[in-house]
């Protein structure tokens, strides 16, 4: 089950899942849709849906980044490369095993789901710059849920997209799936606490609209006390 997507800029909108898919974000920019993150596919009709109600649709999809390639961010990709091409961005350290056949970053054997063959052709790491017109991101790599996992930065805008990492309420990602790392979430977070930043669009739960950087203070805390680093 999805919601209806909430503004929080200007051509900037966060739909927040009420399962197991991801939350998801979509921004407007010049000739450019963008998703981050997809959800599972299970909820396409329900998505097509919410994109029409902004002018836009699964077709119309132009841009698709990930913030990392398990089965719940991942999945929805499917259902919009049925009816339209868009390009696929993922960090280097899961896309290079998608881009030779290996799916077993995706998680989809460990939920008994199937994912076809698929092509990532942006390639992201550290630094990474994504030019969409009036939208400039900027790509922070951030492993500890998994190795591939990236925050994104929405520049001048004071929005971060922060995929599995961290999580509102003093919450982050967990570290038990294949290439999941205890220390290098708890070095992600601290990371990402330091940065400057307004609002964060987590994979998962509510967005930080408010008091952000604090939020994201408490869950390194909460980590570096949980796994005693």
């Amino acid at each position: 089950m999805i919601d209806v997507f909430d503004q929080i800029r200007e051509s900037v909108y966060f739909l927040v899942s009420r399962s197991f898919d991801s939350n998801i974000t979509f921004i407007k920019s010049n000739d450019h849709h963008i998703l981050v993150d997809t959800g599972t596919g299970l909820y396409a009709e329900s998505l097509e849906n919410e994109l029409h109600s902004l002018g836009s649709s699964l077709s119309s999809i132009t841009d698709i980044i990930l913030t990392h390639a398990h089965i719940d961010h991942i999945g929805g990709v499917v259902p919009i490369l049925e009816v339209g091409s868009p390009k696929i961005y993922l960090h280097k350290a899961e896309a290079e095993h998608i881009n030779r056949g290996d799916m077993s970053s995706t998680l989809s054997d460990t939920f008994g789901a199937e994912l076809p063959p698929l092509r990532v052709e942006g390639i992201l790491e550290e630094g990474s710059s994504l030019d969409f017109g009036n939208v400039k991101m900027r790509v922070y790599h951030t492993p500890g849920h998994s190795e591939g996992s990236i925050t994104i930065e929405l520049e001048d805008t004071g929005i971060l997209l922060t995929g599995d990492t961290l999580f509102s309420g003093g919450s982050f990602g967990r570290v038990d799936f294949p290439t999941g790392s205890p220390k290098k979430l708890v070095e992600s977070l601290k990371r990402i606490s330091e940065m400057k930043f307004d609002i964060g669009l987590p994979g998962h739960m509510n967005a930080m609209k408010y008091n952000a950087k604090k939020s994201a203070l408490t869950s390194y805390q909460m980590a570096k006390s949980m796994f005693r680093m």
